[in-house]
């Protein structure tokens, strides 16, 4: 068996695949931005963690209002993450664009999609400067989720939802979880 060696930052490639999510903010004038991110973790019970560039419309807007929601996309709107991914100008809103729907907010001014599977409200609590991006934390404050999607123990049922859990970028491939194996 061989084995593929390189140095420094080349070797970041091997855990491209990340959950998919998209966050939504607003803009200074109100229109909705949402972008699609896949650098993000659970911090804690009432804490996550996104990596954000900090040259995007998404992290201006968190640092202005200090305030975002993370949305969870079903298998069934995959299609529009390529809208959401491009650069849109700051005076079209990404959703309209995309032909998705803004919901209102349970805790927060700043709407989630009312077509993907779940939604979590944070507000912003704080900032670590890596490079050009910014790992940003946030502190959990609401959401929701579609009734149909909820398990037994309170959770999303992945597999319900259909949650892409993978993502190759800048190609858009996306995988779906299909087995379940115990440890």
């Amino acid at each position: 068996m061989g084995y593929h060696e390189v140095q420094g930052s080349a070797a970041m490639k091997f855990i491209s695949t990340k959950p998919v999510m998209i966050i939504t903010t607003l803009h200074k004038s109100g229109i909705v931005n949402a972008g699609v991110f896949g650098a993000y973790t659970n911090l804690s019970a009432t804490h996550v963690g996104a990596a954000i560039s900090t040259d995007s419309h998404t992290y201006a807007n968190i640092i202005r209002d200090k305030q975002f929601v993370i949305n969870i996309p079903g298998a069934d709107i995959v299609k529009t993450l390529a809208v959401i991914a491009d650069d849109i100008p700051e005076n079209q809103s990404e959703l309209e664009l995309a032909g998705l729907t803004p919901k209102p907010g349970v805790s927060v001014t700043v709407p989630s999609i009312a077509e993907c599977a779940a939604a979590l409200e944070f507000i912003f609590d704080k900032e670590i400067s890596i490079d050009d991006h910014a790992f940003l934390v946030g502190k959990i404050r609401g959401g929701w989720i579609k009734d149909e999607f909820l398990d037994d123990d309170g959770r999303i049922n992945i597999f319900k939802a259909r949650v892409m859990k993978d993502f190759k970028y800048p190609k858009p491939l996306y995988v779906l979880p299909g087995e379940v194996i115990e440890g």
